[in-house]
Order: C-alpha cells, then structure tokens, then sequence
C-alpha cells in the first residue's frame, strides 16, 4: 500500500499543472505528479495522496476501492487514448514544449495543462485521462446541487 509522501517528493518527478484561461492570459495550477515508480499522486496541503499509476507498456491506472481500474494508453511520442472516457478513442497529445492538448470529435482543440519532468508523455496522459475528468466531475456535481 503506498502512503502520502511529501511534496515536493525527494527524488525526481514529473510536475502535472491544470492551465485555467482567464480572457487572454492563462496560469497554471499545479494538480499532482508523477514519481519515477510509476505512481500517480495528486497535490493536497503539500502532500501527495496516491491515486493511480503507469506501466512500462504505456497504461494508466486509476486506484479504486478494492483493486484498480485501467483508464487508457499513451504512446512515448505523447498521444494519448481513452478505453472508455467520452465514448473511447484518441483525446489528445503533449507539444514538445510540454504543453497538453485536449482534442476529439466532441471537443475542441484546447491547451489544457502542461508538464514537466522526466516522463512528459505519462505525465500528459494522467492529465487527459485522470485529473481533467476528475475535474468535470466535481463540477457537474456542483451545477447538480
């Protein structure tokens, strides 16, 4: 079982920034990152709370209750593709820069986020995958109720 870790952890990682638009200008909010293990971990109170991981075939992983459940796959060049999320398929790729980009059928191209570190594709893909829907999700709940 992994534990929370301090953040910034001590050996190299891969910093996960949620990029918020305001009219012109944009910032980036730093969301989680990713440890040289694989592990996904998500940035509260200077901590990181474990949620998932990546695999050496590409894969990533979200932790559940019991087990976990495999949410997509990315490509060492950055493409990333969901096995499910909004109707399955390719949802984006990292620029060199580092930059994230969000796009499909349904959506628009759209700078999302960015990364930077040792392992950018991963990085782009828990952000494609986990951390933007994870986003949508509290926010449809709070238009709910």
């Amino acid at each position: 079982m992994t534990t929370r870790i301090s953040y910034p952890p001590d050996g190299p990682f891969t910093l996960i920034a949620r990029r918020h638009h305001s009219g012109a200008e944009h910032a980036d909010e730093s969301v989680g990152f990713l440890t040289s293990d694989g592990r996904i971990y998500r940035i509260r109170w200077n901590e990181g709370l474990p949620i998932g991981r990546v695999d050496a075939q590409g894969r990533v992983f979200r932790d559940t209750q019991y087990d976990e459940r495999e949410l997509g796959a990315f490509t060492p060049d950055g493409q990333v593709h969901s096995h499910g999320l909004f109707e399955g398929g390719a949802l984006g790729w990292l620029d060199p820069d580092g930059t994230v980009i969000q796009a499909g059928l349904i959506f628009g191209e759209e700078e999302v986020g960015s990364v930077q570190g040792p392992q950018p594709a991963a990085a782009a893909a828990v952000l494609l995958l986990l951390f933007l829907p994870d986003e949508q999700e509290r926010q449809h709940a709070q238009d709910r109720g």
